[in-house]
């Protein structure tokens, strides 16, 4: 399992509220560290934890600080890995205070004194969005690498995944090892950010997701490497599009667009207003049936991370039965517009 990372620092809320930093000693799977709290009723207290880094993080432990008349308690602590690759969770005493608390990794880089002053004078942004993808383990493990390329090693990619409707967020590496037994996914989120010049954050986020929208976004404020990032990326995935009836992105337009310019000069000629009203009513419900079929029954990423070779059904299926449904929602729509406008001059 990935290393959790030594150093951390944010804030408690609660009955008691103050900074907070934690220092691990251990930070793999065995946990062991130095918690340091500035309560803002009792000043600094520190407790020596120990714990275990799994599916969420666990540590209990005891205050060494001595107040003369204060009974600290035993400190329990539960959490989570966040998706931003922040720790969230509960701390509690068993002398009764507790409350909600979020740290953040630290140490990863350190923004040089000469750099601090300056002022930055944009941040720049790029975002992709790509059609129907299809990824296999070893396409999932190039963009992995892809992804996490320019970053310092410190700096921790996190995979975020659905897995039984739930979203469980670990760290690459550990990801990796468990792919074989998560096998497919319908939803994947790649995030990764660390501190860059003037002390802002670049950062690398990939999400693929088999029901809406799959998008790349790369932020920083190197114009330069901000472009090359998301192209690279996007190039990346570019070669795993599937190619659906709902797009022809070579061309520039989609089949909605397509189906509205057939509409406008189908209806030129028909002198009835009502009969273009039902042309046009016609159009735009086979429209929305065309998206509702696709929607429900062609996933817009399929992430299989299994080693197990494709036939020519997974891998061609969606495809053909995006272009047949299509093309014969397509015909009918056709015959039904010829009935209402050249039938009737007949």
């Amino acid at each position: 399992m990935a290393s959790l990372g030594k150093l951390w620092a944010g804030r408690a809320f609660g009955t008691n509220t103050g900074n907070l930093a934690i220092t691990f000693e251990k930070d793999e799977e065995e946990l062991e560290g130095t918690i340091r709290f500035a309560d803002d009723q009792y000043g600094v207290v520190v407790f020596q934890v120990s714990g275990k880094y799994g599916d969420e993080i666990v540590l209990t432990g005891n205050a060494i600080t001595e107040t003369e008349g204060v009974e600290f308690g035993e400190l329990s602590i539960k959490a989570a890995l966040t998706p931003e690759g922040s720790i969230k969770g509960e701390w509690s005493t068993t002398n009764g205070p507790g409350g909600p608390f979020t740290v953040h990794p630290h140490g990863v880089g350190v923004v040089s004194a000469a750099k601090i002053d300056l002022e930055i004078e944009q941040i720049y942004t790029q975002a992709y969005t790509l059609g129907a993808l299809r990824l296999a383990k070893n396409d999932v493990l190039s963009l992995l690498d892809t992804a996490s390329k320019g970053f310092n090693p410190e700096a921790k990619l996190i995979a975020t995944y659905r897995n039984g409707g739930a979203e469980v967020a670990r760290y690459s590496k550990d990801f990796v090892v468990q792919m074989d037994i998560l096998k497919k996914l319908t939803y994947l989120k790649l995030f990764i950010q660390e501190p860059d010049e003037f002390g802002i954050n670049k950062v690398v986020m990939v999400e693929l997701i088999d029901h809406g929208v799959n998008r790349i976004v790369v932020q920083g404020v190197r114009e330069i490497w901000v472009e090359g990032k998301a192209h690279t990326l996007r190039g990346e995935l570019a070669r795993n599009e599937k190619s659906l009836a709902t797009n022809f992105k070579r061309f520039g337009f989609n089949l909605s667009q397509l189906a509205l310019f057939v509409m406008i000069v189908a209806i030129v000629d028909v002198p009835s207003f009502w009969k273009r009203v039902g042309i046009g009513a016609l159009v735009l419900v086979l429209i929305k049936f065309v998206d509702w079929v696709h929607v429900i029954f062609i996933p817009n990423a399929t992430i299989r991370l299994t080693d197990v070779k494709d036939n020519w059904i997974t891998r061609w299926g969606s495809s053909m039965f995006s272009w047949l449904s299509t093309l014969t929602i397509t015909i009918l729509g056709g015959v039904i517009v010829y009935w209402l406008t050249v039938m009737p001059k007949a």
